[in-house]
């Protein structure tokens, strides 16, 4: 093999390398995070009504309609990592995932798999609910307990 061949293998291996690091390690905490939280949260069985919806969202000071966003683990470290703001209903995942977590995560969990664990929660629910099941549950979780 010659000895520029052998350079350009080496430098595809490398390349391969650091993207398979750089796409697989957040796919990898993700699946670390869920792990930490005992089962998933369930959807609301009834969708609120348009109004109350649009209320709880701009009681968030979200403006404009409320969009449906499915994140992925690379896009979210990617994001937090050059600190962009991110999409608003990211903050009514986060709500939901927090108050799952508070009865579901494990107890033995300490400070950076809980934050983990409620990324991956966070992240899970904008692939797996609706904006409006989201904003349902927010609903509920702001309601007064009587």
């Amino acid at each position: 093999m010659a000895a520029s061949t052998r350079w350009e293998v080496l430098l595809a291996a490398l390349v391969l390398g650091i993207g398979a690091l750089v796409l697989g390690l957040p796919w990898a905490l993700y699946a670390l995070g869920l792990q930490a939280v005992e089962g998933r949260p369930e959807p609301p069985q009834r969708i609120a009504a348009l109004a109350v919806q649009q209320q709880v969202w701009q009681r968030a000071g979200s403006a404009g309609p409320p969009e449906a966003v499915a994140l992925d683990p690379v896009t979210y470290l990617l994001s937090a990592s050059v600190q962009a703001r991110p999409p608003d209903i990211v903050a009514f995942a986060w709500r939901v995932a927090s108050d799952h977590s508070r009865e579901h995560l494990q107890r033995d969990a300490g400070p950076l798999r809980r934050h983990l664990a409620g990324a991956a929660l966070t992240i899970w629910l904008t692939r797996h609910w609706s904006v409006e099941q989201l904003l349902t549950r927010v609903a509920e979780l702001e309601r007064p307990v009587s």
